[in-house]
């Protein structure tokens, strides 16, 4: 599952947005600038502070600057998840992945889009987090760099290599741009979401062209033709039928998983609070409903979403996404059928 990481260097010197933000993203992004490693400088990390620790959300540092250690020290106090520091501005990687990680905090590295991606390698299996840059690093709202290649390079090398590094993309992400990368763990949204006037709307329609972009039910419809031309085996494509229905399916509950948090995005008060749940049926997710007194319009999954293990919409079975919480802040979704046969099997 994508999370979106809104980027506050646009509106740094607002905390009321930044705040607004914080409401309506999985995370948020923390860019600092020195003005030498980039053109210009962000605010002071001092000015920043205060905004930074009000934050609810987990956080994640980009350094663009020269004098790593130095800016490492100011932020590290603020505990972020991670601090990422860019490849090319240091000629000691190692020493600055010992340094972060001797302060207790995970490791990112970032790169821009001109340096050989193949740079990174001596290093990834000593971080936890890897930032394929989208745009040259140093200002917002720059036109988004096809990385694709780069970004399938990165997530290979974590296959094959079976480690566990967060992939992160940033620069030029909008409702159109978010499809190339959505094999990302995590993507940084900044202008596309604070140029407008409605941060939830543009965090919706982001989520949206996530979860529009899903293609793996087209693989049903390659097989069927593959086995019609007797490319394939018949066995084998009983086979992969059966796979790409269960593969099929393991997509279309984060589909239903993600209706919900785009819906409690527009409908915050529908979060549960401490040791609390809300249960969402798919039928309100589709066509809209009244759940914990708040009323709203559908829209948020595809209309009539055919369960492949059933081959009936979603909306004629006893099906919901129940949000919990321990604690009021953080939140766990989990999609209940009333009948087990119909949930996903192998």
């Amino acid at each position: 599952m994508v999370k979106i990481a809104g980027s506050f260097l646009k509106i740094q010197d607002d905390f009321d947005k930044i705040k607004s933000l914080d409401l309506v993203c999985d995370m948020v992004h923390f860019d600092v600038m020195d003005g030498k490693f980039t053109e210009r400088a962000t605010l002071p990390i001092s000015k920043m502070k205060e905004a930074v620790l009000s934050l609810d959300k987990p956080f994640d540092v980009h350094l663009m600057v020269r004098n790593l250690k130095k800016y490492i020290d100011e932020v590290a106090g603020l505990n972020p998840s991670y601090i990422t520091f860019h490849v090319e501005a240091t000629l000691d990687v190692l020493e600055i992945i010992n340094y972060i990680h001797g302060k207790g905090i995970k490791v990112g590295i970032a790169i821009n889009p001109e340096t050989d991606i193949e740079k990174l390698y001596p290093y990834l299996k000593l971080i936890d987090l890897v930032l394929v840059m989208s745009v040259k690093a140093g200002a917002g709202g720059q036109t988004f760099i096809d990385i694709t290649d780069r970004l399938s390079k990165v997530l290979k090398y974590r296959e094959d290599n079976n480690l566990s590094y967060v992939i992160e993309v940033d620069g030029g992400i909008n409702d159109t741009t978010i499809r190339f990368v959505r094999d990302a763990d995590i993507v940084v949204a900044g202008s596309f979401i604070t140029n407008s006037e409605n941060y939830q709307s543009q965090v919706y329609k982001l989520k949206k062209a996530l979860r529009n972009g899903f293609t793996l039910a087209e693989l049903l419809g390659v097989i069927v033709i593959l086995s019609i031309l007797g490319l394939i085996a018949f066995t084998a494509v009983d086979s992969n039928l059966k796979e790409g229905r269960y593969d099929t399916c393991m997509v279309q509950r984060t589909n239903l998983i993600e209706g919900a948090k785009t819906l409690v995005t527009d409908y915050p008060d529908l979060l549960p609070g401490a040791a609390g749940q809300t249960v969402i049926p798919v039928l309100a997710l589709d066509e809209g409903g009244t759940v914990n007194g708040q009323t709203f319009k559908g829209g948020y999954i595809e209309h009539n979403l055919v369960n492949p293990m059933t081959d009936k919409p979603y909306i004629e079975s006893d099906v919901s996404v129940i949000i919990k919480s321990d604690n009021g802040s953080s939140f766990e979704y989990t999609v209940n059928f009333a009948n087990p046969d119909e949930d996903c099997h192998e």
